[in-house]
């Protein structure tokens, strides 16, 4: 079954082709792209935008929606989970099968948590890394906009010490989950790269591989 499988987020969409098992050719894509495509075969999708979910459904109107077309491949233990995260959480068991932890590191920070028994359970919700960067720039007078990266120093300017504040919260965070649940811990999102040695695994598109694996098990 080949199956086109589209992760419509925050800030942009994520589109890849799931055959054979496998998530082949992620794009990244504008959302205002979304509605220009043409989409042919079977596709699957998650959206937590939605004016951008309707512009990719005047372009694939026969797409079909998780939670509302076909359940998430995990059972939900938690109240008003995104449809990102339960597919975050159901990718996450169908690969390792044991207790872990999702942390998807995009517009929004997000802990996805799945217990022993494959039951997403709840987790937590934060500020993505840009987003805190953006907020510290427009509320107050003087501080500059930084693009996030990971500082493990103390900041000797004001760049650096942003950059230092943003960089420490992230990594403090991965480690209390660490501690807290003692878990495996997946990474995805566009900042997990900067993260990545602290995590056990880092799988960027997790997102559309818990779409397609709860879309060829309806």
């Amino acid at each position: 079954m080949a199956v086109f499988v589209v992760d419509i987020g925050n800030t942009r969409a994520h589109v890849g082709l799931y055959e054979g098992g496998r998530l082949h050719a992620v794009r990244h894509v504008p959302h205002a792209r979304l509605g220009d495509a043409r989409w042919r075969g079977e596709v699957a999708y998650a959206s937590v935008n939605p004016a951008a979910e309707r512009r990719f459904l005047k372009a694939a109107p026969h797409a079909a929606r998780l939670g509302r077309d076909f359940p998430p491949a995990i059972t939900v233990r938690c109240r008003g989970s995104g449809l990102d995260r339960q597919a975050n959480a159901a990718a996450a068991w169908a690969r390792c099968r044991r207790a872990c932890a999702v942390i998807d590191l995009g517009t929004a920070i997000t802990v996805d948590v799945v217990n022993s028994r494959g039951e997403f359970v709840g987790g937590m919700i934060a500020p993505g890394l840009r987003l805190q960067a953006r907020a510290l720039h427009e509320h107050t007078a003087q501080l500059p906009r930084v693009e996030p990266r990971v500082r493990r120093t103390i900041g000797r300017g004001t760049r650096e010490a942003i950059e230092a504040g943003l960089s420490f919260g992230v990594e403090g965070l991965i480690r209390e989950v660490r501690r807290a649940l003692r878990v495996r811990t997946i990474g995805t999102g566009g900042d997990a790269r900067l993260f990545g040695g602290l995590l056990d695994e880092v799988v960027p598109g997790l997102t559309l591989e818990g779409i397609a694996i709860s879309y060829a098990r309806r």
